[in-house]
This record gives C-alpha cells, sequence and structure tokens, in this order.
C-alpha cells in the first residue's frame, strides 16, 4: 500500500472496530499499517472481508495474524505449494537431463532449483546419477530446494554450466593466470 491508501485503510479499520467493538488506539493503527503496508489495499480488504465472513472465525475480533493467513494461507499451504513447486522443477529437470545432458548447460528461470541441484553435487553428478538411485536424488532435491526458498533471489545461481561450457570457459583463460597463480603458489612455499 502507499500512502494515497493510507486513507481507505483507516476506513477498512473502522469497519473492524464498527463491527466487534474493537478500539484502535493510534499504537495499534500504526501497528496494522506497517504489518500489511507490503500488500495491496485491495488484498488487504478482501483478507478483512473473508475473516469476517469466516463461520470459524469471523466472530471474534481479527488479530494481524488472522489477516495475514487469509492472505498467505497457513504454513502448511506455504510449505504444501514450495513442495508443489519444487516436484514441478525436478520434472523440468528430470527432462533437460535427457535434452542437454552433462555436456549442455541448465538454464532455468527458477533460481532454487538451479541452487538445490548444485547443493545435492551438481550438474554433471546429477546426470551421471544411476536411475537406481534417482529416487533418493529426487528426494534430496526437494528438500534442497525447500531450504533455498528462504534464501533471496540474488544471492542464487541463473545457469548450471555444463561440461562443454566449462571447456570453452577453461580456453579462453590466458595461461599466464596460471603461472601468475604458481608462482605465488611457489613463493608462499618458500616463505615458510
Amino acid at each position: 500500500m502507499n500512502s494515497q491508501e493510507q486513507n481507505k485503510f483507516k476506513e477498512l479499520i473502522s469497519v473492524i472496530s464498527e463491527t466487534y467493538g474493537e478500539e484502535f488506539t493510534q499504537a495499534k493503527l500504526k501497528l496494522w499499517w506497517n504489518l500489511f503496508k507490503p500488500y495491496s489495499i485491495v488484498t488487504f480488504e478482501q483478507a478483512l472481508y473473508s475473516h469476517i465472513a469466516c463461520p470459524d472465525t469471523g466472530m471474534f475480533a481479527p488479530k494481524p495474524a488472522n489477516i495475514t493467513k487469509f492472505i498467505n494461507g497457513t504454513t502448511k499451504q506455504a510449505e504444501r505449494l514450495i513442495e508443489d513447486r519444487a516436484e514441478m522443477a525436478w520434472q523440468v529437470i528430470e527432462g533437460e537431463i535427457s535434452r542437454v545432458g552433462s555436456y549442455g548447460t541448465l538454464k532455468m528461470e527458477d533460481k532454487q532449483a538451479l541452487a538445490a541441484v548444485q547443493a545435492i553435487g551438481g550438474w554433471q553428478k546429477l546426470c551421471a546419477t544411476q536411475t537406481d538411485k534417482m529416487a533418493w536424488t529426487h528426494k534430496e532435491f526437494v528438500a534442497a530446494y525447500q531450504n533455498f526458498e528462504r534464501t533471496p533471489i540474488e544471492a542464487l545461481p541463473n545457469k548450471l554450466p555444463g561440461r562443454v561450457h566449462l571447456v570453452n570457459h577453461k580456453k579462453q583463460q590466458p595461461e599466464s593466470a596460471f603461472i601468475k597463480g604458481l608462482q605465488d603458489f611457489r613463493n608462499r612455499i618458500g616463505k615458510e
């Protein structure tokens, strides 16, 4: 929500006040505003009305967690959604194993999937996994995917290079960098 929507937000808070006889102090209003500012006013309004209409909880004044539940779902629902995304990503990866194999580069928009592949050993290792071990690898992938769901997206990879890409990259590196690194190593050993 933006500052222009603050008046609409205050109107919705007054709906809560009138419906449930709940007083909103300035501190409580500020707390609610800060909690729900990341959501659109339409999303907040729909969640509020969903709470009011809910036969299980609608008879009680909403707490912020009640409204958040109608916006994001329950914790179990969120976990199931992540697991479903991991399963869909696994299906794509299995197709890419057959299509591009370890020589090709794995490119996906799902960065959590790429990070999960990297965490379970990398693209080449995954492609070399024996069929009878693939079920266990699948479980490892789903667990890793769920962990990476909490990682900031910019910290995740956007591709996993295949063998051809790695060989080409190695060819493009000047030999002088290798020689300089070797000399630095020898100098460090000589000083010890």
